[in-house]
Protein backbone atom coordinates (compact mmCIF):
# COMPACT_ATOMS: atom_id res chain seq x y z
CA UNK A 1 0.00 0.00 0.00
CA UNK A 2 2.48 2.14 1.04
CA UNK A 3 4.05 1.74 -2.45
CA UNK A 4 0.67 2.59 -4.30
CA UNK A 5 0.68 5.85 -2.09
CA UNK A 6 4.12 7.02 -3.05
CA UNK A 7 3.16 6.28 -6.68
CA UNK A 8 -0.47 8.35 -6.06
CA UNK A 9 1.60 11.37 -4.60
CA UNK A 10 4.92 11.28 -7.31
CA UNK A 11 2.17 11.09 -9.86
CA UNK A 12 -0.01 13.96 -9.04
CA UNK A 13 2.51 16.29 -7.73
CA UNK A 14 3.37 16.25 -12.14
CA UNK A 15 0.11 16.29 -12.86
CA UNK A 16 -0.04 19.31 -10.62
CA UNK A 17 2.82 20.83 -12.05
CA UNK A 18 2.10 19.96 -15.63
CA UNK A 19 -1.34 21.42 -15.41
CA UNK A 20 -0.90 24.86 -17.83
CA UNK A 21 -4.40 25.87 -18.65
CA UNK A 22 -6.28 24.16 -15.68
CA UNK A 23 -6.38 20.37 -14.57
CA UNK A 24 -8.19 19.66 -18.34
CA UNK A 25 -4.79 19.54 -19.53
CA UNK A 26 -3.26 16.56 -18.11
CA UNK A 27 -6.69 14.36 -18.57
CA UNK A 28 -5.18 12.35 -20.97
CA UNK A 29 -1.90 11.43 -19.32
CA UNK A 30 -4.13 10.53 -16.18
CA UNK A 31 -6.10 8.25 -18.53
CA UNK A 32 -3.30 6.40 -19.30
CA UNK A 33 -1.48 6.30 -16.22
CA UNK A 34 -4.66 5.11 -14.06
CA UNK A 35 -6.82 3.03 -16.37
CA UNK A 36 -3.87 1.50 -19.18
CA UNK A 37 -0.57 1.63 -16.65
CA UNK A 38 -1.84 1.07 -13.61
CA UNK A 39 -5.36 -0.55 -13.69
CA UNK A 40 -6.66 1.68 -10.34
CA UNK A 41 -9.75 2.70 -13.10
CA UNK A 42 -11.55 1.49 -15.76
CA UNK A 43 -11.76 3.45 -18.57
CA UNK A 44 -15.73 3.81 -17.92
CA UNK A 45 -14.84 4.63 -14.07
CA UNK A 46 -12.40 7.39 -15.90
CA UNK A 47 -15.25 9.20 -17.77
CA UNK A 48 -17.61 8.97 -14.68
CA UNK A 49 -15.27 10.44 -12.28
CA UNK A 50 -14.53 13.51 -14.36
CA UNK A 51 -18.07 13.96 -15.68
CA UNK A 52 -19.40 14.04 -11.84
CA UNK A 53 -16.56 16.64 -10.95
CA UNK A 54 -17.32 18.75 -13.75
CA UNK A 55 -21.03 18.72 -12.80
CA UNK A 56 -20.27 19.25 -9.46
CA UNK A 57 -19.72 22.42 -8.03
CA UNK A 58 -15.93 22.93 -6.79
CA UNK A 59 -12.99 22.52 -8.63
CA UNK A 60 -13.03 19.83 -10.79
CA UNK A 61 -9.41 18.12 -10.27
CA UNK A 62 -10.73 16.68 -7.52
CA UNK A 63 -11.93 13.06 -10.08
CA UNK A 64 -7.83 13.00 -9.18
CA UNK A 65 -8.86 12.19 -5.49
CA UNK A 66 -11.92 9.50 -6.31
CA UNK A 67 -9.25 7.76 -8.55
CA UNK A 68 -6.91 7.81 -4.86
CA UNK A 69 -9.56 6.41 -3.58
CA UNK A 70 -10.16 3.43 -5.72
CA UNK A 71 -6.68 2.66 -5.71
CA UNK A 72 -6.06 2.89 -2.08
CA UNK A 73 -8.80 3.93 -0.09
CA UNK A 74 -9.33 7.30 2.19
CA UNK A 75 -5.64 7.60 2.34
CA UNK A 76 -5.09 7.60 -1.54
CA UNK A 77 -7.54 9.96 -1.27
CA UNK A 78 -6.02 12.43 0.75
CA UNK A 79 -2.63 11.72 -0.74
CA UNK A 80 -3.98 12.31 -3.95
CA UNK A 81 -5.56 15.42 -3.12
CA UNK A 82 -2.46 17.17 -1.22
CA UNK A 83 -0.25 16.03 -4.17
CA UNK A 84 -2.61 17.30 -6.58
CA UNK A 85 -3.22 21.02 -4.98
CA UNK A 86 -0.19 21.56 -3.12
CA UNK A 87 2.80 21.56 -5.85
CA UNK A 88 1.13 24.15 -7.76
CA UNK A 89 -0.36 25.83 -5.14
CA UNK A 90 3.34 27.25 -4.19
CA UNK A 91 4.33 27.69 -8.13
CA UNK A 92 1.50 30.20 -8.05
CA UNK A 93 2.30 31.46 -4.76
CA UNK A 94 6.06 32.53 -5.17
CA UNK A 95 6.06 33.16 -8.97
CA UNK A 96 2.41 35.46 -9.09
CA UNK A 97 4.13 38.55 -7.77
CA UNK A 98 7.69 38.11 -10.30
CA UNK A 99 4.63 37.66 -13.25
CA UNK A 100 2.74 40.78 -11.39
CA UNK A 101 5.57 42.58 -11.44
CA UNK A 102 6.58 42.19 -15.00
CA UNK A 103 3.20 41.58 -16.59
CA UNK A 104 4.19 43.49 -19.93
CA UNK A 105 7.38 42.04 -20.48
CA UNK A 106 8.80 40.30 -23.39
CA UNK A 107 9.81 37.40 -21.39
CA UNK A 108 6.15 36.60 -19.73
CA UNK A 109 4.60 37.65 -23.12
CA UNK A 110 7.43 35.05 -24.64
CA UNK A 111 5.94 32.32 -22.00
CA UNK A 112 1.99 32.98 -21.90
CA UNK A 113 2.23 32.65 -26.30
CA UNK A 114 4.64 29.76 -25.58
CA UNK A 115 1.93 27.80 -23.73
CA UNK A 116 -1.21 28.78 -25.49
CA UNK A 117 -0.41 25.79 -28.01
CA UNK A 118 1.10 23.50 -25.60
CA UNK A 119 -2.32 23.77 -24.01
CA UNK A 120 -4.42 23.64 -26.34
CA UNK A 121 -3.15 20.18 -27.80
CA UNK A 122 -3.14 18.67 -24.03
CA UNK A 123 -6.74 20.08 -23.99
CA UNK A 124 -7.70 18.59 -27.69
CA UNK A 125 -5.90 15.23 -26.40
CA UNK A 126 -8.24 15.13 -23.48
CA UNK A 127 -11.11 15.86 -25.31
CA UNK A 128 -10.08 12.96 -27.87
CA UNK A 129 -9.24 10.38 -24.20
CA UNK A 130 -13.28 11.51 -23.57
CA UNK A 131 -15.07 10.80 -27.15
CA UNK A 132 -12.99 8.05 -27.64
CA UNK A 133 -14.39 6.41 -24.58
CA UNK A 134 -17.92 7.58 -24.81
CA UNK A 135 -18.76 7.88 -28.40
CA UNK A 136 -19.73 4.24 -29.04
CA UNK A 137 -22.21 4.04 -31.12
CA UNK A 138 -23.80 6.65 -33.98
CA UNK A 139 -26.34 9.01 -31.73
CA UNK A 140 -23.36 9.48 -28.93
CA UNK A 141 -20.66 10.60 -32.33
CA UNK A 142 -23.66 12.41 -33.68
CA UNK A 143 -24.31 14.32 -30.01
CA UNK A 144 -20.27 15.41 -29.46
CA UNK A 145 -20.03 16.57 -32.82
CA UNK A 146 -23.71 19.14 -32.38
CA UNK A 147 -21.57 20.17 -29.10
CA UNK A 148 -18.71 21.18 -30.89
CA UNK A 149 -20.23 23.12 -33.49
CA UNK A 150 -23.24 25.10 -31.12
CA UNK A 151 -20.16 25.92 -28.52
CA UNK A 152 -17.62 26.78 -31.47
CA UNK A 153 -20.36 28.91 -33.35
CA UNK A 154 -22.80 30.28 -31.11
CA UNK A 155 -23.23 32.27 -27.93
CA UNK A 156 -25.48 29.28 -26.35
CA UNK A 157 -24.31 28.64 -22.99
CA UNK A 158 -23.04 24.85 -22.39
CA UNK A 159 -25.20 24.41 -19.47
CA UNK A 160 -27.85 24.06 -21.78
CA UNK A 161 -26.21 21.77 -23.80
CA UNK A 162 -24.76 19.37 -21.03
CA UNK A 163 -29.08 19.67 -19.68
CA UNK A 164 -30.10 17.98 -22.97
CA UNK A 165 -27.46 15.54 -23.19
CA UNK A 166 -28.60 14.70 -19.48
CA UNK A 167 -32.21 14.35 -20.85
CA UNK A 168 -31.62 12.33 -23.60
CA UNK A 169 -29.70 10.12 -21.63
CA UNK A 170 -32.81 9.76 -19.23
CA UNK A 171 -35.34 9.44 -21.72
CA UNK A 172 -33.37 6.80 -23.57
CA UNK A 173 -31.81 8.27 -26.47
CA UNK A 174 -28.31 7.88 -25.74
CA UNK A 175 -27.55 4.49 -24.96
Amino acid sequence: MWATLADLAVHNAVWSLLAVGGMNATLADIQRYAVDTRHWVTAQQFVTFFSITQAAPGPNGMAVALIGFQAAGLAGALVTTVAKIVPSALVAYFVSDWVEQRNHSRIVTAIRRGLAPVTVGLLTSAAYVFARETDVNVIRVLATLATVVVVSWTRVNPIWLVMLGGLLGVVGVMR
